[in-house]
């Protein structure tokens, strides 16, 4: 639409111009050339065939060169027209040629104007021409309407190629936004897929396991049931064979239990690790058998951790709880675990090392630097380093600040589950 109304305004607006400038008796044969000037422009806007756009084309740049020769230079801005839609419309060499054949044929035209030929005064009669126009005056028409084509050619062309270049990033637009449908399609399937495959495993857990409680537990019951109605009967009459029986139901039920217990410990697997590798727990333990002071903080909105990372996590507070009590001589311990939107942090500090350092500063000078040694080289050894590597194992880093409190601090980072499908 907008190169619809620049084609059409540059035919309507310096017509309507002329026409103000014309005598009344030539308006309406003036009137008349505009008009098939619009109708070539209309028509090649309807051609179906590149054949007959091309020849309507050349007929427009023909007929507009004929309305220079005929009104003069100002009808120059008419030609302007074709030239911009065969800049945008054609492609390759195609363009060129027509910018050659229309700068020839302007040029024609304008050597018309200024020295019409004698074969063609007849056509020339309705518009009054000066019969001697000096060649300066020629040169310099030529000169200016050959400038405007060419600056209006390489504005066409540049934007041309700018709407070239918008089409193929709305195109690309287009493709990668279909592709995101796609994604998003195939990321819908996945997780419907996962959760069919959750329900598949699922269900065949709970066969599994009722298959289990039915065949193994179940019978044993049943078995166990038997024997102590058969124990009833059999105590009134003989003492040690009722007795044995009972240890027999008493082993049998000792057996069902064990199944009983390990068909639970498999229902809460996952349950079951969290508590091995819990935190409070573990400190819990700690104070109940030293008598150290401990303190355990969640800050954040937890979440689920991997396993692995409850490993780590458990093994370098483990660690570090162990330092502060050995080498820190530590009465009070902190942990702090931080739940962030991209890492967990935890931190184990304790007041060991200060004092450590009061203590020693009244005993001599020897036993001062004999247990600054230890107590620095204690916790920056073996077990620093093992906390480091495993700490980096799963992309995590470690951090220890000496200053007051001590602080071991950890951090894994946390990937959400959209961001791992």
């Amino acid at each position: 639409m907008p190169m619809r109304i620049l084609q059409y305004g540059l035919i309507l607006v310096p017509a309507v111009l002329y026409l103000l400038m014309l005598p009344l008796d030539q308006e309406d044969l003036y009137t008349l050339y505009i008009i098939i000037a619009l109708g070539l422009a209309v028509c090649k806007d309807f051609a179906r065939s590149r054949a007959w756009y091309v020849l309507l084309i050349l007929a427009e740049m023909l007929w507009s060169c004929w309305l220079i020769a005929v009104y003069g230079p100002f009808m120059l801005f008419l030609s302007l027209s074709i030239l911009y839609v065969y800049m945008y419309r054609l492609e390759g060499t195609s363009r060129w040629l027509m910018l050659g054949a229309q700068l020839v044929a302007t040029n024609i035209a304008l050597h018309w104007q200024y020295v019409p030929p004698q074969e063609l005064l007849p056509w020339f009669a309705s518009v009054p021409t000066e019969p001697k126009i000096p060649f300066l005056e020629e040169t310099a028409g030529r000169m200016v309407g050959n400038l405007i084509l060419v600056l209006t050619a390489a504005l066409s062309w540049q934007g041309s190629r700018m709407a070239s270049s918008r089409g193929q990033l709305e195109q690309v637009y287009d493709e990668l936004r279909s592709k995101h449908y796609e994604l998003q399609d195939a990321r819908a399937q996945l997780l419907l897929f996962t959760k069919q495959l959750e329900g598949v495993a699922q269900e065949e857990e709970r066969t599994r396991i009722s298959r289990q409680l039915h065949d193994d537990i179940g019978h044993r019951l049943i078995r166990t049931k038997m024997m102590s109605e058969a124990a009833l009967l059999t105590l009134p009459l003989g003492t040690e064979q009722g007795t044995e029986m009972v240890r027999q139901i008493r082993d049998q039920l000792a057996a069902s239990m064990d199944d009983m217990r390990a068909t639970l410990h498999k229902l809460r697997s996952s349950s079951y690790v969290s508590e091995a590798y819990a935190l409070d727990l573990l400190l819990e333990e700690v104070g109940r058998e030293t008598g150290v002071k401990t303190s355990y903080e969640v800050r954040g909105s937890s979440r689920e951790l991997y396993p692995s990372m409850q490993i780590v996590l458990y093994k370098n507070a483990k660690e570090a709880l162990t330092n502060a009590l050995r080498h820190g001589n530590a009465s009070t311990i902190t942990v702090e675990v931080e739940f962030g939107e991209r890492e967990v942090c935890m931190s184990v500090s304790n007041d060991g090392v200060i004092k450590a350092k009061q203590s020693t500063r009244a005993q001599p000078e020897e036993a001062q630097s004999n247990r600054s040694t230890a107590a620095d080289s204690g916790p920056s050894g073996m077990g620093h380093e093992g906390m480091r590597l495993r700490t980096e194992s799963i992309g995590g880093r470690l951090e220890i600040r000496q200053a007051y409190p001590y602080t071991v601090t950890t951090r894994l980072p946390m990937m959400k589950k959209a961001d791992l499908i």
